[in-house]
């Protein structure tokens, strides 16, 4: 599923998880700076309805679920490792269920898409890793050293790939359309904890990583549905638009600058 994205070949000694550390949290800066209120309200495309609140939830819904601080990384690595099973094969967790017909039975006709909002967070996940991994080799490649300077910082943002940039608006997008149908979100989160029940039932197939693999599935699905749940239908459309708008405005600035510094 995800063969448009490179491995990283980085091997993670004491500086390299410093460097890892240091572009994470140049990265939530650049979040934080394209989340501010102050800053986005005088642009022409920010909504006018939009308050101060909307965006601050907005910035730390990516920054407590997406993009988490370094401190919070050992025990989610781990769980990063193993969302990568679960998107590639998301019969492991067909498998926990039953057969589709016990599946309908429990959970509704909207099963199916239920689930498939499950594996679309999951997704949301594993990409957002792999473009961390893209970072740190990009930085390890050039030899750079924490603290990075912005110029540095922006240099290997520079290479990441066009193709892999808009999956991650599309899935951004994706995860944000699923969060904004609440009667949706509440099926996908009961499925999931289902899901994480039966596999803490079964230790001798399913360990910690998976437990916290689906937990943080969970995690991020019941952020979402209680950033926007409290919202008329209207507000939640032009949230999704809006995030869709600055993540892909901030791209095409990254390849702005690229083109500027081919022509230097």
């Amino acid at each position: 599923m995800h063969r448009d994205i490179p491995r990283s070949s980085v091997t993670f000694g004491n500086m390299n998880v410093e460097l890892k550390h240091e572009l994470i949290n140049k990265y939530r800066a650049s979040i934080a700076a394209r989340y501010n209120y102050e800053a986005l309200k005088e642009e022409l495309h920010f909504p006018k309805n939009f308050t101060k609140e909307i965006v601050d939830e907005l910035r730390e819904f990516f920054l407590q679920n997406l993009y988490s601080a370094p401190h919070q990384r050992e025990k989610l690595d781990a769980a990063f490792a193993q969302l990568e099973t679960y998107v590639t094969q998301p019969t492991k967790i067909w498998g926990l269920l039953g057969n589709f017909a016990a599946a309908i039975f429990e959970f509704g006709l909207q099963f199916p898409a239920a689930l498939r909002t499950g594996i679309v967070s999951l997704q949301t996940h594993t990409t957002a890793h792999r473009f961390e991994e893209i970072l740190l080799q990009a930085a390890v490649d050039r030899n750079y050293t924490p603290p990075l300077t912005q110029a540095q910082f922006r240099e290997c943002l520079a290479v990441l790939d066009p193709v892999m940039l808009e999956k991650l608006i599309r899935e951004l997008t994706e995860l944000f359309l699923s969060i904004s149908d609440s009667v949706l979100m509440e099926k996908t989160i009961r499925i999931l904890k289902d899901v994480l029940k039966r596999m803490q039932e079964r230790k001798d197939l399913y360990g910690s990583a998976d437990h916290d693999a689906i937990q943080l599935g969970i995690d991020i699905l019941q952020a979402g549905h209680q950033l926007l749940s409290k919202y008329d239908e209207d507000m939640k459309r032009a949230i999704v638009e809006f995030v869709t708008y600055n993540e892909t405005a901030f791209i095409e600035s990254l390849q702005l600058e690229n083109k500027k510094k081919k022509h230097h």
